[in-house]
């Protein structure tokens, strides 16, 4: 025997097979915890050195989640194993290994980098909506490929992937055991299985684990270090992939309960339920006002550089913070997800995100959905949308086709020698063109305007260099969405200055609202700052008093509060609330498996069917402190309120061009 072999104690003699298989278990542990330290190394920026013992207890909480990732990998494997119990002469485990783990080894790695860069954008690990939303969308791939050294990448993973399964192979052709007999191996091939099942569910707890085991502290990155990608996004797979899955979530009451719950949530003395069966709302007018509406949809507009909602950054929108001293400027504005696409639905449709796929992508969409769109078509608007990218992202250009949009201009509509980014022509361009449009539409016109440039990879055209200013470092990108949202401000504001020359401005409502935040901050309770947008309704010919709205809104409160600004004499099914009378505040935000909801000034978070906590709200948003409540009639007051209005709006939704039930 080779002095270099390792052999085992021949009185315990387990098959060389089984003692291959629980190595190369270990070893795949021992890469993911490599993979767990280059992802702690590339949040260099956001460590504290005095917390190291957070971050070795990352390691300590994230071997759980290995052993789970590693059993259900293992498990093919554990198949042949049981195979080979009655033909222990016939050994192709070996050779089955090799081949298993050569190809296992490059996509752990693989799905790990690529999880180290989407966490780095996205401030979330891989899970199955970023992949289903990005990875497969053709804007995306460009993007990836324009802003990433994906072929330099490629070869290193191959060239990691081939040392690291040189190592493996090397250490697994030393290994020797005994062959024994049959019953000799069933002893040990039962405590294999015991282990296989105990480590595939995280233990014998009464429920298998999952990944709220991560989140064992208050440190954000250490948390998210603990967690293992590949099992967050298998979960994530395996919870959302399911429409009826995603469902079920939100199903906490008595339908009848929870409805009634809701409606008197969004109760209105201007805006009256016209039956008991659904949120369908008539306004108590004569007849409507026929205002052309513009809503600007800016993209990635957080407010922590908005000036008149975060006095402590420089401020790189002053176009928009003057339109909020003179027009009415709301302080405490959430979005309703995390994408455009979820902005996009809540803002047109006003329907708040549900758990799953974005509204605008869901099938349910093709059916009877109301929108701001379609309610105004219907009184004689003429309806434009307009975006300097490609519609057909994230079905945008479906999902308006059929929501009452007469025309949609995107990015193959423009001058192909216009330049821009990836994502689509910078938003001066689309300005200019919107003006041109809006000399030309019939009146009146309801004008949609997504930008863009406000976007990953964060560039400002040439040009315009010269005019915005350098920002310096802040809490995010060291200054470059400082400065792409300062471009996009000047650019509005060159689009206000010109719009005020024409003869329909008086006779026009601006609305200027982000599709969602930006991860400027990173905390237990950054949900809901990182969620804090910029919403300010500017009418120069409405005779407005400039005011201020301190309440809670969302996205969702956008479309009812212009119908009652042009008195809109229709019938209208919507889920938002009149902002500008409106008795309570309120704002429910979903991002994946969990949600918020902000009422008054209680925050409640719940993880879906893991944890729940309520918060009072002490100061502003960006400064907030947050005070957990014990009072359990309060608890139960915003619980209740929050799955009430979240079940509706799930069952209400699918009612759609359905018998109500």
């Amino acid at each position: 025997m080779s002095s270099n072999q390792i052999r085992f104690n021949r009185g315990i003699t387990p098959s060389v097979d089984l003692i291959r298989f629980w190595w190369s278990f270990l070893f795949l542990i021992a890469l993911m915890n490599t993979w767990r330290l280059a992802f702690l190394v590339s949040q260099y920026e956001f460590l504290d050195a005095e917390k190291w013992d957070i971050y070795l207890k990352s390691f300590l909480f994230g071997i759980r989640l290995d052993a789970v990732v590693a059993s259900y990998l293992m498990l093919p494997l554990g198949v042949v194993l049981l195979a080979q119990l009655f033909n222990a002469k016939r050994s192709f485990l070996k050779h089955l290994l090799n081949v298993y783990f050569s190809i296992l080894i490059l996509l752990v790695s693989l799905l790990n980098i690529i999880d180290i860069f989407v966490f780095k954008e996205f401030d979330t690990h891989l899970n199955f909506l970023t992949l289903n939303s990005y990875l497969w969308q053709k804007d995306s791939m460009l993007f990836i490929f324009e802003e990433y050294p994906v072929w330099p990448v490629i070869g290193g993973l191959l060239l990691l992937s081939g040392g690291v399964f040189t190592l493996y192979w090397q250490v697994s052709k030393r290994i020797k055991g005994g062959s024994g007999s049959v019953l000799m191996r069933i002893p040990y091939l039962i405590l294999s299985i015991f282990i296989l099942g105990s480590t595939i569910r995280g233990g014998w707890q009464e429920r298998p684990i999952d990944w709220g085991f991560a989140m064992f502290s208050s440190d954000f990155t250490a948390n998210q270090t603990a967690l293992n990608p590949l099992f967050y996004f298998g979960r994530s797979v395996v919870q959302f992939s399911s429409e009826g899955k995603a469902d079920e979530l939100t199903q906490y009451y008595d339908t009848e309960v929870a409805f009634r719950t809701s409606r008197k949530l969004l109760e209105d003395p201007r805006m009256k339920f016209v039956d008991e069966v659904s949120m369908t709302r008539k306004i108590d007018s004569a007849s409507a006002r026929d205002y052309n509406i513009i809503l600007i949809i800016l993209e990635s507009h957080t407010a922590a550089f908005t000036g008149y909602l975060n006095r402590d950054l420089p401020s790189a929108t002053p176009n928009l913070d003057r339109m909020a001293r003179q027009g009415i400027a709301f302080t405490n504005c959430f979005a309703n997800g995390i994408r455009s696409a979820q902005g996009i639905g809540s803002i047109i449709m006003s329907w708040p995100t549900l758990p799953g796929l974005p509204l605008i992508s869901r099938t349910e969409s093709v059916n009877q959905v109301p929108s701001l769109g379609s309610a105004l078509k219907a009184i004689g608007y003429s309806t434009l949308f307009m975006y300097g990218g490609d519609t057909q992202f994230d079905n945008m250009n479906g999902f308006l086709t059929i929501h009452g949009y007469d025309r949609i201009i995107e990015r193959s509509d423009f001058d192909p020698g216009l330049s821009g980014t990836s994502w689509g022509v910078y938003d001066h361009s689309v300005f200019i063109r919107g003006l041109e449009e809006l000399d030309k539409a019939s009146k009146p016109a309801l004008l949609t305007l997504f930008t863009t440039t406000n976007h990953q990879p964060w560039e400002i055209p040439p040009e315009y260099e010269a005019l915005i200013p350098v920002f310096p470092d802040s809490l995010f990108r060291q200054g470059q969405v400082h400065r792409s949202m300062a471009y996009v401000d000047h650019a509005l504001g060159e689009f206000m200055e010109q719009a005020s020359q024409r003869d329909w401005y008086d006779n026009s409502i601006f609305v200027f609202i982000a599709d969602h935040g930006l991860t400027v901050y990173k905390s237990a309770f950054a949900k809901i700052q990182n969620a804090h947008i910029p919403l300010v309704i500017y009418a120069p010919g409405l005779s407005l008093e400039p005011q201020t709205i301190d309440q809670p809104v969302s996205q969702v409160d956008v479309a009812p509060t212009l119908l009652g600004l042009i008195d809109y004499p229709q019938t209208f099914t919507f889920f938002g609330q009149n902002a500008l009378s409106k008795k309570s505040g309120l704002a429910c935000k979903v991002i994946g498996n969990e949600a918020f909801w902000v009422q008054d000034d209680y925050f409640y978070f719940e993880r879906f069917g893991q944890e729940t906590a309520l918060y009072k709200i002490q100061f502003s948003i960006e400064g907030a402190v947050f005070e957990p409540v014990s009072d359990p009639q309060l608890f139960n007051q915003y619980q209740k309120n929050f799955r009430s209005y979240l079940q509706t709006a799930s069952t209400q939704f699918k009612t759609f061009g359905k018998e109500k039930y």
